[in-house]
């Protein structure tokens, strides 16, 4: 069975989200992810699921099929197993202490880039 698309909404006014979707878009040859600005009206017409929900400050990422959803880090393996060439870093990232790893070295990057803005780091929701 084919994995089904996955909605990621990043926030465009972010450069390091503009990057990162930027690389994805480079890589996903299957059209398996489908990229929505926060800003854009778009998103809650595709997602509702995430309408309310505060979503600033990392990415989320919604399975069109099964509407479950991942936020930061945790998204990682779902994205990258999504992308033909990527699929063995998706399952090293499932791996429990390399996940643990992972989401520690996401979370630090994420709090010093907000630091860094003079943002007030996100809440973690791993």
């Amino acid at each position: 069975m084919a994995r089904s698309p996955l909605i990621l909404a990043y926030d465009a006014e972010c450069s390091v989200c503009c990057r990162l979707t930027d690389w994805l878009r480079a890589r996903d040859r299957d059209g398996q992810l489908v990229f929505f600005p926060l800003q854009g009206k778009e998103l809650v017409l595709f997602a509702p699921e995430l309408a309310g929900r505060n979503l600033q400050g990392e990415i989320h990422g919604l399975d069109e099929r099964s509407r479950q959803i991942w936020t930061g880090g945790a998204l990682l393996p779902e994205v990258l197993s999504r992308l033909p060439r990527w699929k063995w870093a998706a399952f090293l990232l499932r791996v429990p202490l390399i996940r643990e790893i992972s989401l520690w070295t996401w979370r630090r990057r994420s709090e010093r880039r907000f630091r860094k803005l003079g943002k007030q780091p996100f809440q973690d929701r791993f």
